[in-house]
């Protein structure tokens, strides 16, 4: 189930890597390798994010029609 929590979360994940790939430097191939691993973090959990965010869009919108079709006498 996908709620508040886990999008808030998935949120907080995304933007510490974010941050984290910002500050790491490139000056040896062990920080090199070390970024390559965040940024693929960062894409991997933003895609992630933007998809749960539509399912909970497509879900309550489903929702709505369900509920304005029910009222209808």
């Amino acid at each position: 189930m996908i709620n508040r929590k886990t999008l808030a979360g998935l949120a907080a994940v995304t933007l510490v890597l974010f941050v984290v790939g910002a500050f790491i430097g490139e000056d040896n191939d062990v920080a090199w390798i070390l970024d390559d691993v965040v940024f693929v973090g960062f894409i991997l959990s933003a895609l992630a994010l933007i998809l749960m965010s539509v399912a909970v869009l497509v879900r309550a919108a489903a929702g709505r029609r369900e509920e304005s079709r029910s009222s209808r006498p």
